[in-house]
């Protein structure tokens, strides 16, 4: 699946995910392009992952997806006692039509043009463990999420592009989102 702005990297196109999060992601673009038009050249992918989040939960609402930030969520606690504790959550997102819903741990990293397979599969790791401490109640699937946006001042050219597309196959479900600054990946994995 490509679009002009968004290209499914990896995936089962048999999964209820892809159907979803490309209508979801189909709308990132447009607001990135917003974004730029409306404060000189600010690409929230590029900021910080706070911002990127923000992004996505726009692009959720405009899909018509409910979509709640940094919300309190009950996660595992890493000591013995207390099985839960309360958290935050940084993403999650709900079709009402399906009735279905996604709790996303996201990270963000900012890569270099030798990024490596290993740097990019600790930090999709990361998000993934991340998911895991969210409880099962909070939502149908508990997702680990990496943003990879190029490093500030890495000249992002097509052997780059194609190294983060391999790197992505390592991800249950990956995209690439153009528009922006500059092309943008998505790298998903599922907890359950």
């Amino acid at each position: 699946m490509t679009s002009r702005s968004l290209t499914l990297v990896n995936g089962d196109g048999r999964i209820r995910e892809l159907r979803h999060w490309t209508v979801w992601l189909s709308e990132v673009p447009a607001i990135r392009r917003k974004f730029c038009q409306w404060s000189e050249d600010f690409d929230a992918f590029h900021s910080n992952e706070a911002a990127s989040v923000a992004v996505l939960a726009n692009a959720a609402a405009k899909a018509r997806y409910l979509a709640h930030t940094e919300y309190v969520a009950l996660k595992r606690h890493v000591t013995r006692g207390r099985p839960f504790r309360r958290g935050r959550c940084d993403l999650w997102i709900a079709d009402v039509a399906s009735s279905t819903s996604w709790a996303f741990e996201v990270k963000q990293h900012f890569a270099a043009n030798g990024i490596r397979q290993a740097t990019f599969d600790g930090r999709l790791a990361r998000a993934l463990a991340d998911a895991k401490q969210v409880d099962r109640d909070e939502a149908d699937r508990r997702v680990g999420c990496l943003i990879v946006a190029p490093r500030h001042g890495t000249r992002c050219d097509s052997e780059m592009v194609d190294r983060i597309d391999e790197l992505c196959g390592s991800a249950d479900v990956a995209f690439r989102i153009g528009s922006g600054l500059g092309p943008v990946w998505l790298a998903f994995a599922f907890v359950d």
